[in-house]
């Protein structure tokens, strides 16, 4: 639109609670404009003036359909700054009244700590001295309670007490706002207990209803009997149903005052994939529930359980009458707790060793955790679980030792399910109430040293050990632990075997003093950079949602491009736009060893800004409407950023409103799009495209070809397919949530299928993809099924033989091309298609134009051995050259250091 032919006009009436109200309007045109707002040359927010204003009518100002309501990023306002308007599509000013700020309100958060009884924990943080403020405290949105705070410091701990009408043993979000605000500052879920009495007074209760679901482990107990019940009933178990429900009830009783131990059975192995070593001296009652609490707990890796027992004189004396296919490594002599651990090792069967505290209770998965840890990566030599209290609080989530060599508990007292304590992550050491180490590793270290004897420190200095082998110790928090701390050795450091823990202190600091002399000062807010270990520098990654890569391509890339940030050796920190934690696909992220940010830990985008940025060395976007909303605070702070922008939106907009003639509204949304877009691109710091079209269009509006770089894609290798003669019809994989392929089945099941069956009714188009509306479901006929979600990609690419993506618009890379490749699978394809994927007509893909040329293209493809060898052949080589994680490494590589990202890791 030409700004000359405009006469641009407005107002600006308020801006409350993050909402900017007016008006803007061209005088010479009755047609609505988009409008951006700035605040001292700061994107803030954008949208269409279009609302009616009867006031605006009055005073003839076209038919008064100009007025606006538009959210705004407050982050980005600054005091006494004067807001400004400009019509979006030609960047032109739009006149209005002057319109200054004022003084803005500083930011504040919290953190919602802990429940204790009815009491609820938590701490309050501002850009600012507190002052005096009324906090209002909900319930699942509800307001339950007020609280008052008056503090002249930035920060201060608190509590109020809860009501008594929410304390219903159920899970509750309770969160924390300032009175009058509606944004809530923090906040997390949490049992709210109606009953307070020690179990050990209420066991005797435990089968009358209500009672069993108490302990904070009852979750974790019926999930646990649940995956049991399920294994037996399907013949996929070795463990007997009595044996299982004996251990449940074993687990609802509690071990408190024991003196009757029914029998039950673990199973038995041959040859069982771990040993797990519970030492014990005395205190059967302990030990006989942890071995039931590993009996009931459900994994799918083997496991055989071996006693050290230090000479006991009660019940442990005689365990392997109690407890059937137990391994009893009884001492001739009392070894103390290290030379009796050493000892039992020598029975393992296993290649790993676990060691675990018979203080404990473990939960489902706890052993194929630690297990897949040390399976993903050969130079993981040490893991350890997420340790819980009783009361369901952090104890442990790794170990760090400071410069000083005191070591601490990562997270002690935190929410568990906190998420900087949730994701894994090399640390200092592991404690050896729940720790794994492979049998070879455990040999090569000389097991735990004979100088810590008897006990304490042992844990630590095995992980140091570790380390100085060339091995990582890695905190794995999908692993669940309860450990009853303190019942084996109390906590008086002054008597029995307790003393030893000072006593060992000095040997441990005097041996590794060199490996932690640097580890920083001991304080809780060093320990939020310094509990990460061996990372050089660290990412935010932000996108608009959690990525789910089994349901489009845009995020396997994702996942991909994460992959590349972690082996280069940074910290990547992820939050989802929406800050939903999304079940599995968020736990996949923080098993990688990715920290994920979402709600209600973080209450906004904002919130995680505020709290997280300036620690960050880059932030990496995705998408420009997500950047343009962050883009202005992230570079008041100066952080540099890498913009991915998955694909080149006005160009998809483009080619879709002249596909088949011109759409003048969907080409006015393009170069609407094209405005902001670009205005993205000229904020970042490096433009990431997947494909050279994209790069040539961008670099053509910007003219900064250096900043510009090609997104390395990443294919991992498929296991081979059938042959030739074994496969049938032709295929189309795409997610029904984004429009070009919508186009496309439809360009296929109208154009290109009906000719196809005229020369060959034989040929059936199977249509695979997500989200699949009904009225796509009604295109299916003779020769098409519309088949819908794919469990695997192998259902798709090993069951067809040929590929087939008459894309008419679109832009970026198609993974679903990639994918094809990947499997060699041969492809006929659109050029739009075949963008960036090094795909060559009559070389290694079929390029196809009029569906008479589809129809030709697929015939030849589907009935030519040689030709279908010819261009499989072709294309896994382009998969070798240009789509190994390799070589997206040295790329990315290149990338990060644009930016002034460097690794230390060595790329080959």
């Amino acid at each position: 639109m030409d700004a000359s032919s405009m006469r641009l006009v407005g107002g600006i009436d308020a801006l409350d609670g993050g909402i900017l109200r007016g008006w803007a309007a061209d005088l010479n045109s009755k047609a609505s404009i988009s409008i951006a707002i700035y605040c001292n040359s700061k994107l803030i927010g954008s949208g269409i003036a279009e609302t009616l204003r009867p006031d605006l009518r009055q005073a003839n100002i076209n038919d008064g359909l100009h007025g606006f309501k538009l959210e705004v990023d407050t982050t980005a306002l600054e005091d006494n700054a004067s807001i400004e308007i400009r019509e979006l599509e030609s960047d032109a000013p739009v006149e209005t009244n002057e319109f200054n700020i004022g003084i803005l309100e500083p930011s504040f958060w919290a953190e919602a700590q802990n429940v204790i009884g009815n009491q609820f924990l938590f701490a309050v943080s501002s850009n600012a001295p507190l002052q005096e403020k009324t906090l209002e405290i909900s319930c699942d949105g509800e307001v339950v309670c007020e609280h008052t705070i008056n503090s002249q410091n930035k920060s201060m701990q608190d509590h109020v007490w809860l009501p008594a009408k929410i304390l219903d043993n159920q899970n509750h979000l309770l969160e924390i706002s300032i009175k009058g605000v509606a944004q809530k500052l923090g906040g997390a879920y949490f049992t709210l207990k109606p009953i307070l009495t020690p179990w050990m007074y209420l066991k005797e209760s435990h089968k009358k209803p209500g009672f069993m679901s108490l302990p904070r482990q009852a979750d974790s107990r019926y999930e646990s009997l649940n995956y049991q019940l399920e294994s037996i009933v399907n013949n996929a178990s070795k463990v007997d149903m009595k044996s299982v429900m004996t251990a449940h009830q074993v687990m609802v009783e509690g071990y408190e005052g024991r003196k009757k131990f029914l029998a039950f059975s673990l199973p038995k192995y041959d040859k069982p994939e771990v040993s797990i070593i519970v030492p014990a001296y005395n205190k059967f009652e302990l030990t006989y529930h942890c071995i039931a609490s590993v009996l009931l707990a459900y994994n799918k890796t083997s496991y055989e359980v071996i006693l050290a027992d230090d000479c006991s004189t009660d019940d442990t004396a005689n365990a392997e009458d109690i407890i059937e296919n137990v391994v009893i490594s009884r001492n001739p002599e009392n070894l103390r707790f290290l030379r009796s651990c050493n000892r039992a090792t020598e029975l393992a069967k296993g290649n790993y060793i676990i060691f675990l505290n018979n203080d404990t209770e473990v939960s489902s998965f706890w052993i194929d955790e630690l297990i897949e840890k040390h399976n993903e990566d050969k130079a993981v030599g040490l893991t350890g679980s997420k340790l819980l209290n009783l009361d369901g609080s952090m104890q442990e989530a790794g170990g760090i030792v400071w410069g000083n060599g005191q070591p601490w508990n990562v997270g002690r007292d935190a929410n568990p399910l906190q998420p900087e304590f949730n994701y894994a992550r090399e640390v200092d050491y592991v404690s050896g109430a729940a720790m794994c180490i492979p049998k070879t590793v455990w040999e090569e270290v000389g097991r735990f040293s004979e100088e810590l004897v008897p006990c304490y420190y042992e844990d630590t200095d095995l992980a140091f050990k570790v380390r100085d082998a060339g091995y990582k110790t890695v905190y794995v928090p999908t692993s669940e632990v309860v450990h009853f701390e303190g019942q084996s050795h109390g906590t008086d450091v002054t008597k029995g075997l307790k003393r030893y823990q000072v006593v060992n202190e000095k040997t441990f600091r005097n041996k590794w003093f060199k490996a932690f002399k640097h580890n920083g000062k001991a304080s809780l807010e060093n320990l939020k950079i310094e509990k990460d270990r061996n990372i050089d520098q660290r990412i935010l990654v932000i996108d608009y949602a959690s990525p789910q890569p089994n349901k489009d391509a845009g995020s396997y890339a994702a996942i991909q491009e994460i992959k590349l940030m972690l082996a280069l050796g940074f910290k990547v920190t992820f939050v989802p736009e929406n800050l939903a934690h999304f079940g599995k696909y968020t736990t996949s992220l923080q098993k990688m060893g990715v920290e994920v940010l979402y709600a209600p830990f973080y209450t906004s985008m904002d919130d995680v800004l505020e709290r997280r940025l300036d620690e960050m060395d880059a932030v990496y976007i995705t998408r420009y409407y997500v950047a343009e909303a962050y883009l202005p605070k992230i570079k008041a702070k100066n952080k540099k950023v890498i913009f991915n922008n998955a694909d080149l939106h006005f160009l998809r907009e483009m080619r879709a409103a002249l596909q088949g003639g011109k759409d003048e509204e969907r080409l006015t949304d393009a170069l609407e799009t094209r405005v902001r877009e670009l205005r993205v691109c000229n904020s970042v710091d490096a433009i990431l495209t997947y494909n050279a079209t994209e790069h040539a269009v961008i670099t053509s509006h910007i003219l900064e070809a250096d900043k510009l770089h090609i997104t390395p894609w990443v294919l991992e290798p498929k296991t081979p397919g059938p042959e030739f003669n074994k496969r049938d019809g032709i295929v189309f994989l795409g997610g029904f949530n984004h429009t070009p392929n919508i186009e496309c089945v439809e360009f296929l099941a109208k154009d290109i299928m009906p000719l196809l069956a005229k020369k060959r009714p034989d040929i059936k188009l199977y249509v695979y993809g997500s989200n699949m509306p009904d009225d796509m479901k009604e295109l299916a006929c003779d020769n098409i099924e519309m088949v819908g979600f794919a469990e695997h990609l192998d259902d798709v690419f090993h069951n067809h033989r040929v590929f087939v993506a008459p894309l008419l618009s679109g832009a970026g890379i198609k993974g679903k091309v990639l994918e094809s490749m990947a499997y060699g699978l041969p492809t006929v394809l659109t050029d739009v298609a075949a963008e960036g994927t090094g795909l060559t007509h009559g070389i290694s893909t079929c390029i196809a134009l009029s569906p008479q040329e589809w129809v030709n293209g697929i015939t030849a493809l589907y009935d030519d051995q040689n030709l279908w060898n010819k261009y499989s052949e072709n294309q896994l080589s382009l998969v070798e050259t240009n789509f190994s994680f390799e070589n997206g490494l040295k790329n990315f590589r290149n990338i990060a250091a644009s930016v002034g990202l460097f690794s230390s890791r060595y790329i080959g």
